[in-house]
């Protein structure tokens, strides 16, 4: 028999045990905020641009909490916030993952008391500076716009002015290289910006700061760092990058995502992510020929391997969206039609001889097709523009047609979707609503599409110029 003294003296020693295993595997974050008079508290984190709840406490006393769980939290930069959604304060999630929170809620950030973790003890006294600079750049801002309402001369004191900025980066500088260990050190060096050297500012090549800018973008930013996509940071850089280095092109976007999806690697996390960030802004492009962006993805990532959150059905979807569109891409050979015209016979575009060749789906009971109609009308009776419209009416009542056609003068050669000797052109061109204009060039290649009827004379302008 195991004496009683034993038994307690076992259970102690396993509750110890318990608790450094937990500690190392698992999270321990004890929270005590004066003041706070809710039960609950919640623990989230930034996700790229997506803000995600991972735990939630409930005061063991008033003020008082503890998020604890297992495995670890992945690191980066997570959020205390109120049971009202209110964010308390910001901090890092380090490797070392048992430290404890004091402070009141007169002041989070001021009356901070970290313990446990020397990652949060830097984090916080670089927020105070930080805010300490803030405040002394507001109020000499203040001072400045004051004098010049006065036009009175601010010279000296926009001196300093930039010596408070100096002082400020100087400051961060120091603290990076003071924490090179630590995340802290990463997080603050991935906010500085390319600083291009004055060698490059003054070339008389002024194509090369650009250049410079866009080749060490990436510089103080490893893409790869699945912490760093834990913070606002990582996807302001990411958007930055593609608004500000990348020139505004289909092909000029494709390669840039290439770049970024190579540098995000090995993370399959981080290239998950960042390929359906791709996804959700090309899906659905707000520009004429960016569709294009949508079917590299799926053709040079999805449909060869497996990215994060893909299932078989969701798979197949993008597949199918992006077979789709392919064949109607911009510069691609626009697929043959033959459709039935007003007297029963069946007529290609491809017969026409005409510089530019206008493809007009339309409705016989769409208002706005009617609109369009007017405007089309316009490109159409002008001598400037050397063109041809076949309009695809997309409505199966033929006399309904006809006699639209009539009243609504829609020009060209009309022709009636419904009645064909080729593939449904719903399926061909993507057309799920009206009206939808498709410009082709002499050869039937696509060179504009979803574009306004008002817009046509200035499109074939501008593409003249350029070819």
């Amino acid at each position: 028999m195991i004496s009683l003294f034993k038994q307690t003296v076992l259970i102690l020693v396993l509750i110890f045990l318990s608790n450094t295993i937990y500690a190392k595997e698992g999270y321990s974050i004890k929270v005590n905020i004066k003041g706070y008079q809710d039960s609950t508290l919640l623990l989230t984190s930034y996700f790229g641009e997506k803000i995600k709840l991972v735990d939630t406490a409930y005061s063991i006393e008033s003020g008082l909490f503890t998020f604890n769980g297992n495995p670890k939290l992945a690191g980066g930069i997570y959020m205390v916030v109120s049971a009202k959604k209110k964010k308390l304060f910001e901090f890092i999630i380090p490797e070392d993952q048992d430290f404890s929170f004091n402070t009141d809620t007169i002041n989070y950030i001021k009356n901070m008391n970290v313990k446990g973790s020397k990652e949060n003890e830097v984090f916080f006294e670089y927020l105070l500076n930080n805010e300490k600079f803030y405040q002394e750049n507001k109020k000499i801002s203040g001072v400045i716009d004051s004098l010049t309402s006065l036009s009175l001369e601010t010279t000296d004191i926009k001196a300093v002015r930039d010596s408070l900025s100096k002082r400020t980066i100087d400051y961060k500088l120091e603290v990076i290289e003071e924490n090179s260990g630590l995340f802290v050190s990463a997080l603050l060096n991935s906010m500085r910006d390319v600083e291009v050297p004055d060698s490059v500012t003054n070339s008389t090549d002024s194509t090369l700061a650009f250049k410079f800018y866009k080749d060490h973008y990436w510089d103080n930013l490893p893409l790869n760092d699945s912490c760093l996509l834990r913070t606002p940071v990582y996807m302001r850089k990411v958007k930055q990058y593609f608004t500000q280095a990348v020139v505004f092109s289909p092909d000029s976007v494709i390669v840039a995502i290439d770049q970024v999806i190579s540098k995000a690697r090995p993370s399959k996390e981080v290239v998950g992510y960042l390929i359906w960030y791709f996804i959700s802004e090309y899906q659905n492009p707000k520009f004429m020929g960016f569709d294009k962006v949508f079917v590299h993805l799926v053709d040079q990532y999805f449909s060869k391997e497996h990215i994060t959150n893909t299932t078989p059905s969701i798979l197949t979807s993008l597949q199918d969206r992006a077979d789709k569109l392919r064949p109607i891409l911009l510069d691609m050979p626009a697929p043959d039609l033959q459709l039935v015209d007003s007297l029963g016979a069946l007529v290609s575009f491809r017969v026409i001889q005409n510089t530019y060749t206008i493809l007009f789906f339309w409705d016989s009971d769409c208002g706005i097709c009617g609109k369009e109609v007017v405007e089309l009308q316009k490109t159409y009776s002008n001598p400037d523009y050397d063109i041809e419209v076949y309009a695809i009416n997309v409505n199966s009542d033929l006399d309904k047609w006809k006699k639209a056609v009539i009243e609504k003068e829609v020009p060209g050669i009309n022709v009636n979707g419904t009645r064909s000797a080729t593939k449904d052109f719903h399926d061909l061109y993507d057309i799920y609503g009206t009206p939808v204009i498709y410009v082709l060039d002499k050869d039937k290649h696509i060179i504009a599409k979803r574009i306004g009827a008002d817009k046509l004379e200035e499109f074939i302008d501008n593409y003249e110029k350029r070819n």
